[in-house]
């Protein structure tokens, strides 16, 4: 088999969190590149579950479940496991952000109802605006830290939103140091980011200094617009977005990239 050599001798970063970064690495090597893991993040159990734990054991009042990412999904299904509850009283509908992201669900026996054409919240909500009734109850079991914008406009739709912490991200340094050395050297290519989570998480091991120095030259590629803000914001230039705010999204968008 022909290997796409489209990244070849490129040295790419991911910051995801380890768990997730080992894909996005094969996709990398796949096309030649060589991938580096420095993740930024990691995903624990929230710090106080009340709240979760309270929607869990009302699940059959819910009319709508929203996922809005694999980790969800995870944590979802975790804590259910540990609180021996079943998802047999839930008879509402389920709303998925991204085609993993059903797929996980689906590999859980579930049947996805509506996954919006770009993953996104926005997206989701725009798409979602005939499918949804005044009064009907949305459970969104998400990180600590998601955007305000789904239960936000899922509020002015007149819906009850129970907005539950799923899970928190928390900082994680592994490999940093290494990566110092990497870009002081001048042996880094590309940075990736996945979320505006992983921007602020990875700056944050910077100081001003040291951003000016090891950051230039090396280029900045994004999953979607949500990340590219964040990555602007805090006044990275971004080099690659893909159509589809996706890993293959990226992936694709990073082997047509021709401002190396």
């Amino acid at each position: 088999m022909s290997m796409d050599a489209s990244l070849a001798g490129k040295r790419i970063v991911v910051t995801r969190s380890r768990e997730q970064a080992r894909a996005f690495i094969r996709k990398i090597e796949e096309r030649g590149g060589e991938g580096f893991a420095c993740p930024v993040i990691r995903f624990v159990p929230p710090a106080d579950q009340t709240m979760f734990d309270c929607a869990l054991r009302r699940l059959p009042s819910f009319d709508w479940i929203f996922f809005t990412s694999i980790n969800g999904v995870s944590f979802f299904f975790q804590r259910l496991e540990e609180l021996d509850i079943d998802m047999s009283g839930f008879t509402g509908r389920i709303a998925a952000v991204g085609t993993k992201t059903a797929a996980a669900l689906e590999a859980r026996g579930l049947s996805v109802q509506h996954i919006p054409g770009k993953f996104t919240a926005e997206h989701l909500l725009e798409t979602m605006r005939g499918k949804l009734k005044a009064g009907q109850k949305v459970l969104l079991p998400r990180a600590n830290i998601g955007r305000d914008v789904l239960p936000q406009g899922l509020r002015a739709l007149g819906l009850e939103v129970t907005d539950a912490p799923a899970y928190d991200t928390v900082r994680a340094e592994e490999n940093i140091a290494e990566l110092k050395d990497k870009l002081k050297q001048g042996k880094v290519d590309m940075i990736t980011f996945t979320s505006p989570s992983t921007v602020r998480y990875f700056l944050a091991a910077f100081d001003a200094e040291e951003r000016r120095r090891y950051m230039d030259g090396v280029h900045i590629a994004v999953i979607g617009p949500v990340t590219a803000r964040a990555a602007r914001e805090e006044g990275l230039a971004v080099h690659v977005m893909g159509d589809e705010y996706s890993i293959d999204g990226l992936i694709e968008a990073m082997s047509k990239y021709t401002g190396w």
